[in-house]
């Protein structure tokens, strides 16, 4: 078995795992969780950290939860399980997470065939030392474009809920709802609509928002057919105008980040062989321009390299399967670190912790990373990972 590119770890307290050498830690899972798909989805900002669990089955089966770390100094502590209010079976609450300093949302989500069923996206603040749920939204569309809250984005006062659209031949499309904070609550501000004709591929299950832009990923979930990304761009006053449409997207997952002025979309299945990349784009005010291609420094046939991406401050994580013993399949998902220097951008980084699952979700804040790791079958993890800036 290929050996840890990070090992050697001490235990702390309760609060997590931290490695003797390099710079990853692993989050302390709770053991009452089981094979709960703890790492589902992940979120960080400041010293909060978030990770969904949508198999925990604490009040039925696939409930799901969410769970709240806090950071003090260099240590991480478990600090809150999050639960819907009307917690129910087969809601698979922490589907995705998001938060925004003293604000998270969770997604209840699940997909339906023939007859909706009431998927929800839930609001927790922090008052008083502590998480409460301050609001429940549901689809503002009564399910008629999709699954509601298959993708969240938070950006202060604005959250960007996506519903997944059907590829199987129905109209529904999926759509992105944005939301903005009222006194009264929270108000259904925009909607979303693809700006391609049903076909071209179904938005909704990856969107990302920071400042100004927006963008949605839309897969068709076949293997030669390309999705694409479609982007909005906000106005001085405040109107959501339609941005670049960038097509010929090579995944059939399609994940997307933003951070400030910069787009990065996964292409798992673009790149020699299949091998994957990742397009990086930057806003000129006008228009989203390529600024580089992100490839792996070796790249593996198949690799599904752009599985997952995050976005920071001048550095970029990327997903992928790293090929070991000169086997003919893949082994063990990692995550590729890059960075930007003066106009370039290199690999940095391999982290590898040497499961195939690592990298299942990712998430950054500035030079800090989160990365999830959950899959059928295992009892799934959390890592924080410091990155150097460039």
């Amino acid at each position: 078995m290929k050996r840890m590119l990070l090992i050697g770890w001490l235990l702390v307290g309760t609060g997590l795992l931290v490695p003797a050498h390099g710079q990853i830690a692993r989050l302390a899972r709770p053991d009452s969780l089981g094979l709960s798909f703890f790492g589902t989805s992940v979120a960080i900002d400041g010293h909060w950290a978030v990770v969904g669990a949508t198999g925990d089955d604490h009040c039925g089966q696939n409930a799901g939860s969410a769970w709240v770390y806090r950071r003090s100094g260099a240590t991480w502590h478990l600090a809150q399980r999050l639960e819907a209010a009307d917690c129910e079976e087969g809601a698979f609450f922490g589907h995705d997470v998001a938060i925004d300093e003293d604000r998270i949302v969770v997604s209840a989500f699940r997909t339906f065939v023939g007859r909706a069923v009431s998927n929800h996206v839930y609001v927790f603040e922090y008052e008083n030392e502590t998480w409460e749920q301050t609001d429940r939204i549901s689809s503002p569309d009564r399910d008629t474009s999709g699954p509601f809250a298959a993708s969240l984005a938070l950006d202060g006062d604005h959250l960007l809920v996506t519903s997944a659209g059907d590829a199987s031949g129905s109209d529904t499309k999926g759509k992105g709802f944005l939301f903005r904070r009222e006194r009264s609550g929270w108000a259904l501000a925009s909607e979303l609509e693809s700006p391609l004709p049903l076909g071209s591929g179904t938005l909704g299950a990856s969107a990302a928002m920071d400042g100004r832009h927006i963008a949605i990923a839309a897969s068709t979930y076949a293997r030669d057919q390309p999705g694409f990304v479609a982007t909005w761009v906000r106005q001085d006053d405040g109107r959501w105008n339609r941005g670049t449409t960038l097509r010929g997207i090579q995944g059939f997952f399609i994940d997307v980040a933003l951070h400030k002025d910069r787009l990065l979309i996964g292409e798992s299945r673009g790149g020699s062989g299949a091998s994957g990349s990742a397009r990086l784009l930057q806003w000129n005010g006008e228009a989203w321009v390529p600024e580089a291609v992100l490839t792996p420094r070796t790249p593996y046939q198949a690799g599904a390299f752009g599985s997952r991406v995050a976005l920071g401050p001048d550095v970029a994580l990327v997903a992928g399967f790293d090929e070991q013993l000169e086997l003919d399949f893949n082994v063990d998902q990692v995550v590729y670190v890059f960075a930007r220097k003066e106009q370039d951008w290199v690999q940095r980084r391999v982290l590898d912790v040497g499961e195939s699952a690592f990298g299942a979700s990712l998430a950054l804040d500035g030079y800090t990373a989160l990365i999830g790791q959950a899959a059928d079958g295992i009892p799934g993890q959390a890592y924080v990972a410091t990155l150097r800036a460039p």
